[in-house]
């Protein structure tokens, strides 16, 4: 009995330390290129983290991958060199629901006659910009007081899944035991 009180405690301390994926959608943007608002534009995105310290926001160190259409901007930031540059480069999510991030990649050739970028500023744009001799374009998707956001956090399915189909298991070889 005192071992399965103790796999019990242990079990329920190591619950909060799990981390936790966010799913993100921004919709809603202003095309500098056109003009014009366009309503079915939108920005996805997730993060995985944990609110480490415990004080309700989850800060850029305690978070171990950060996707913006599809692109992981936590895991690139090992690819970065001296002419290629990618990361998050700021992070916070509150629990109330804010969140602020700023993420890109941007480089160069080495003489840097040539290059680009594309980033992100939450609540601000989404950036793009490209040049070369002669010749320089950017675009940009802006934040509008009609910019939508949602955000939602998930369990893992499988991890319900287990959890139902090992507590019944569990009780049923208990009571078999007895």
């Amino acid at each position: 009995m005192l071992k399965t009180i103790v796999c019990g405690a242990l079990v329920a301390c190591a619950l909060p330390a799990v981390a936790e994926t966010w799913h993100f959608t921004y919709q809603g943007f202003h095309d500098s290129t056109s003009g014009t608002f366009i309503a079915d534009r939108q920005l996805t995105g997730a993060f995985t983290g944990i609110d480490g310290d415990g004080d309700g926001i989850v800060a850029r160190s305690e978070i171990t991958s950060f996707l913006l259409n599809d692109y992981d901007y936590v895991a690139c930031e090992s690819q970065s060199n001296e002419y290629w540059k990618c990361g998050l480069e700021q992070f916070t999510f509150g629990t109330g629901g804010a969140l602020s991030f700023k993420a890109g990649q941007w480089g160069t050739d080495p003489e840097g006659w040539v290059g680009g970028g594309h980033y992100f500023i939450s609540g601000d744009g989404e950036y793009e910009y490209h040049f070369r001799p002669d010749h320089y374009e950017e675009s940009s998707y802006r934040w509008t007081d009609q910019t939508s956001f949602m955000i939602s956090s998930a369990p893992e399915p499988a991890t319900w899944a287990l959890l139902l189909t090992g507590l019944p298991l569990a009780w049923a070889a208990r009571r078999r035991k007895k």
